[in-house]
């Protein structure tokens, strides 16, 4: 592993590491030797102690943003942290007062939760915050909170894209219906928030549906269960779709479970959050991105290019109408939460266009906010000992 001058930095998850390089001899990201343990109950990753390691999980969300402009080139993502804003004659680099972090400033971001893992994990963090003010809020007013997950057969030949229309559709009249109707009065329903997640596996693609529906208290589960796989496969029948089985269709859990959930909610790496989650079976499309990372997998590139292509505009967050003014949460779109400036940051430093250049060349950025934790001192030594100094 390359040791930069003020700073010690190991690889993700404390394994023994080194860094891949190019022909040219440019950094591609970290290669790890091993991985930490998986929930078996929850798919999410269960690090053991000792083994986590936050600098090598935060550098490796900028390696895997650089495989991703690699193959969604012209894409927003692929010029998200790299160009900079048209107002902005250098780049900046920003440290948190409250958490020691730093982050860049002056740049264009992107504000996709689907494809950039550098903006999810920012995203994610808000989302996961407006979550669970909104659980404890219910929950102090004597309310509960339920998670019910929705899914539909799915086969290795099927498109990714169509099973995202039809499933759709069959949400559409899961919320429409006579039948759905009833169902939210039975619960005592003032609202859901609806996620859509994706994984890919030896039956191809498998997205679902995980809704958190906020409800009156003492909710039977089973009759729960029995209610929604009704309205559900319903829905899926009049969508077109492959009618589930009462067994996998659909599923009713309870708050403490829901609670997790929203804790976990994200796309990528970090201990309390949903991007740390794997697919007990499969692969999720950040997974992909690390297949190619560390294994040059060219299929699971190619498959998480068409991933990109069919969630891209598509929301992953839903509240319904209402629900957010019930709980006083404000609307600020994923975007937005991207680019946004932590107020209780400081500007550490500035970057030249020249400097910024070079930085870009090594694919160093995540090191350079690394060091920044340090101080602007480890920054500026780093900076002068990359070659090409001439200009």
């Amino acid at each position: 592993m390359r040791q930069f001058p003020g700073v010690a930095m190991t690889a993700p998850y404390g394994a023994e590491a080194t860094v891949a390089r190019s022909p040219e001899g440019r950094p591609l990201g970290i290669s790890a030797k091993s991985s930490p343990a998986c929930d078996p109950e929850t798919g999410e990753i269960r690090p053991q102690v000792g083994e986590y390691d936050a600098v090598g999980v935060r550098l490796e969300r900028f390696a895997l943003q650089s495989v991703v402009r690699r193959f969604l080139w012209g894409s927003r993502t692929a010029k998200c942290l790299r160009l900079r804003r048209r107002d902005k004659a250098s780049v900046e680099v920003w440290k948190s007062k409250e958490h020691g972090a730093a982050s860049y400033g002056g740049l264009q971001t992107c504000g996709s939760v689907w494809a950039c893992p550098v903006c999810a994990s920012k995203i994610s963090e808000r989302r996961r915050g407006e979550l669970l003010n909104a659980i404890e809020q219910h929950k102090a007013s004597g309310g509960e909170v339920l998670l019910l997950t929705l899914t539909n057969p799915h086969y290795s030949g099927n498109r990714l894209a169509d099973l995202l229309k039809g499933q759709a559709r069959a949400m559409s009249r899961f919320n429409s219906t006579r039948a759905a109707v009833g169902l939210w009065a039975w619960m005592g329903c003032i609202g859901t928030v609806r996620a859509w997640e994706v994984t890919q596996g030896e039956n191809g693609w498998h997205p679902h549906f995980h809704l958190l529906a906020f409800v009156r208290p003492s909710v039977s589960l089973s009759e729960a269960r029995r209610r929604v796989y009704a309205v559900w496969s319903t829905g899926c029948r009049l969508a077109g779709l492959p009618v589930p089985s009462e067994v996998h269709g659909a599923d009713v859990r309870d708050g403490s479970e829901a609670a997790a959930y929203a804790s976990k909610w994200g796309l990528d790496q970090e201990m309390t959050k949903g991007h740390m989650k794997k697919a007990k079976k499969g692969q999720t499309p950040f997974d992909l991105l690390r297949a190619y990372l560390y294994d040059e997998d060219k299929h699971a590139m190619g498959l998480f290019k068409g991933y990109a292509e069919a969630f891209k505009g598509k929301r992953q967050l839903v509240w319904s109408k209402g629900l957010k003014d019930h709980f006083r949460i404000g609307e600020e779109s994923d975007e937005e939460i991207a680019a946004r400036q932590d107020d209780r940051a400081f500007l550490l430093g500035e970057i030249t266009v020249y400097e910024w250049r070079k930085i870009l060349r090594f694919d160093v950025r995540g090191e350079v906010l690394e060091l920044a934790r340090h101080g602007w001192e480890p920054v500026r030594r780093f900076l002068d000992s990359l070659p090409g100094n001439e200009k």
